[in-house]
């Protein structure tokens, strides 16, 4: 009798290994997720600039499009712009008409050319707009800065999401009557880059100011990393 209970008594802790999957109670732990922003000074922006022609064909149309934008890009040239910093954003050729009379009658061609610029030196902006409208750029938009350094102030976004995120969670266990243990996971979701963009006057109400430089304010730019943490918490 005595042999049976000993060999019931040593069993017992197989079987409920055996009912629980052959896994231990997982331990508690503590989730917390942070954000984190990192402010920095822009130093490279892009923009565009928009060339447009008309003319009772689409080769007369084309042609002259293409000899004022080559005159706007020489310009940009000679300021100090690369051509590998010059790329086209588009190439538009289509008829024209008129709708005083039943069908349309077609007048001519409208042509544009848009070209998009890189900007290292963003206290050439106003030089380059200003330069592109005495050559007749007729459209100057998309105006948006960025840095040079956005890696190096995502990581440091990073850094400060994580550390809020390990605060939280050691106050979250002080408050549940333990410490906080070893971490378990950390993941970082995908980080936010917000650059700074600004609408542009109409090129007509710029070349009013042409006697003056255009006046480019970058302001500031930011980026954000987020994060969510595990770690184990551990009971007094």
């Amino acid at each position: 009798m005595l042999r049976r209970a000993i060999a019931l008594f040593l069993l017992a802790p197989l079987v409920l290994e055996a009912q629980s999957g052959g896994q231990a109670p997982a331990a508690p732990q503590i989730t917390t997720a942070a954000t984190a922003e990192v402010q920095l000074k822009p130093d490279r922006a892009t923009l565009s600039f928009s060339v447009e022609s008309r003319g009772v064909t689409a080769a007369r149309a084309g042609s002259e499009t293409a000899r004022r934008q080559r005159a706007v890009l020489d310009t940009i040239h000679a300021l100090g712009v690369n051509a590998d910093q010059m790329t086209t954003a588009s190439l538009q050729i289509s008829p024209e008409f008129a709708y005083d009379a039943k069908p349309p009658r077609l007048i001519g061609y409208v042509a544009r050319n848009t070209v998009r610029v890189e900007v290292r030196e963003i206290e050439m902006i106003g030089s380059l707009i200003d330069g592109a409208l005495a050559k007749e750029a007729t459209g100057i938009g998309s105006l948006s800065f960025n840095s040079s350094k956005s890696d190096e102030a995502r990581r440091q976004a990073l850094e400060l999401a994580v550390t809020k995120a390990m605060g939280e969670a050691e106050s979250m266990a002080r408050a549940a009557g333990g410490t906080l243990g070893p971490l378990i996971e950390l993941v970082a979701q995908q980080s936010y880059v917000r650059p700074v963009a600004i609408d542009m006057a109409s090129s007509a109400a710029m070349s009013a100011r042409a006697m003056d430089q255009t006046p480019v304010a970058p302001g500031q730019m930011t980026v954000s990393a987020a994060i969510t943490g595990r770690w184990v918490f551990i009971a007094r």
